[in-house]
């Protein structure tokens, strides 16, 4: 057996490296490109004064991942390159994950951070489209178009002449002015915002519609980040908010769909003592995730209040779904143009 052992050691030697050679001579496996993949959307409305986010937008079609994005050509209406559009700005953006247990702005605030990024940006392995937020001194409004190229091991692609559609600011949600044109829009088309209202009657015991309250937001200073509520009546007199006796003020929550989960409405809220006034510390964007949800997130506040009439106990309500994109001091003003009516029959 010994003198055959030198002939099996070359016959492995051998054989490894025969296997050797032959897994060379195997191709490598390539990347799977499809050419069926697809954006679901060409076109990018976007405002001045917010960050934009379009997610969920492409879709790979079984496409080999990663796949690598990339912005090329981008240019105004009439073709000549719009470098603005590459010039990074300061974003905010998440660094640790938002829970909605979180109990001051400050603790929120940590979890984000000041990035250096293009004002039109994309994520380079999801295709997802940033604007991040800007304003008219560097970017006008008017209609841009820009291209992308999405490439992997398999194969490239170019998706051509996609839209951005840069708007005028919107600073607030519902916002009464065409973001196109500036002019307010007409008045069944939303150029008065008024409030969701629920079992609430006038001196004659009548159900008020929407339309008898006007809702006004108003930017009363830049120093601080705040969102107070007024609420008067017919005659301009503050309404106090102690006869809104079945709302619970400390406790006052609402959905953020982003995460799924209800969240406080505001911080450190405070009431002025004739209660006419109500006043909270809130995040800018607000609501929190306004500014990763694609603009979707809404927060909503709800007044609600009981009264008896005549032997039995009726609920009522005036609520609100709002938005504010622009950092600041801002007030919400509901004023009736019918007295609504509090007190027990």
């Amino acid at each position: 057996m010994q003198r055959y052992k030198p002939y099996l050691i070359m016959l492995l030697l051998l054989a490894t490296a025969m296997a050797g050679c032959y897994k060379n001579m195997v191709p490598g496996e390539k990347d799977f490109f499809s050419t069926n993949m697809n954006y679901n959307r060409t076109n990018f409305p976007v405002n001045l004064g917010r960050t934009n986010v379009y997610s969920y937008i492409f879709n790979a079609d079984y496409s080999t991942q990663p796949l690598t994005f990339t912005l090329e050509n981008v240019r105004h209406a009439d073709s000549s390159a719009a470098p603005e559009l590459l010039e990074k700005v300061a974003t905010r953006q998440w660094k640790n994950y938002y829970s909605g247990l979180e109990k001051t702005i400050a603790e929120i605030e940590d979890k984000r951070s000041t990035v250096q990024a293009p004002a039109l940006d994309i994520r380079p392995h999801s295709g997802e489209i940033f604007f991040w937020n800007t304003d008219s001194s560097r970017i006008k409004p008017g209609i841009y178009y820009f291209d992308v190229r999405v490439k992997n091991n398999g194969g490239e692609k170019v998706f051509k002449n996609m839209v951005l559609d840069v708007r005028r600011p919107r600073p607030y949600e519902p916002y009464e002015f065409d973001d196109i044109t500036g002019i307010r829009k007409a008045w069944d088309q939303g150029g008065i915002t008024h409030p969701d209202l629920s079992g609430v009657v006038d001196q004659f015991n009548l159900n008020l519609p929407r339309d008898s309250v006007n809702v006004y937001f108003r930017k009363t200073d830049i120093k601080g980040n705040t969102l107070t509520f007024k609420i008067f009546d017919k005659d301009s007199v503050a309404i106090p908010f102690s006869n809104f006796n079945l709302t619970q003020w400390d406790s006052l929550r609402y959905r953020t769909g982003s995460i799924g989960l209800d969240v406080p409405f505001g911080f450190n809220r405070r009431m002025s003592a004739d209660s006419t006034i109500l006043t909270y510390d809130v995040t800018s964007p607000f609501p929190i995730l306004a500014d990763v949800s694609g603009n979707s997130d809404k927060a909503y506040i709800a007044f609600q209040y009981n009264r008896v009439s005549f032997g039995h106990r009726y609920n009522a309500g005036i609520g609100l779904s709002l938005a504010i994109y622009e950092p600041g001091d801002w007030e919400v003003v509901f004023k009736f143009k019918v007295n609504p009516k509090f007190q027990d029959d």
